[in-house]
């Protein structure tokens, strides 16, 4: 069964990259520009899973994964941090937050894959 997948991103060749990989596993894709836009598109839609980025603007995805994890209905979702940010302390506050995985940018479409399956079939 295709499953959703929520990827936000403010560069769109990071969404466009990530999206063929996904839509390759078939399953579907929404996209988003940042925290705010995937925030307003997550009612009208039944997301499996979210990948965010974490400098955006607007809001950022430290903010994002925060109101997901209090929502009732996104609470127990899987999110994967994609971001250029390699440091200790963003990954320990993504984890901290309710992040399930932190990849680093660069990245290929394998490892992205990889992530992807081991919360979605």
């Amino acid at each position: 069964m295709k499953k959703v997948v929520l990827v936000a991103d403010d560069s769109s060749t990071v969404r466009k990259f990530v999206s063929f990989a996904v839509k390759s596993m078939g399953h579907r894709v929404i996209t988003a520009t940042d925290g705010m836009d995937a925030l307003e598109k997550l009612p009208d839609a039944e997301v499996d899973l979210v990948i965010t980025d974490l400098n955006m603007p607007n809001m950022n995805g430290y903010e994002l994964i925060d109101s997901l994890r209090k929502s009732e209905r996104y609470r127990e979702t899987p999110i994967i941090i994609l971001s250029s940010e390699s440091g200790e302390e963003d990954k320990k506050k993504g984890k901290e937050l309710g992040a399930d995985s932190y990849m680093v940018k660069p990245f290929n479409a394998k490892r992205i894959q990889y992530e992807i399956s081991k919360y979605i079939e």
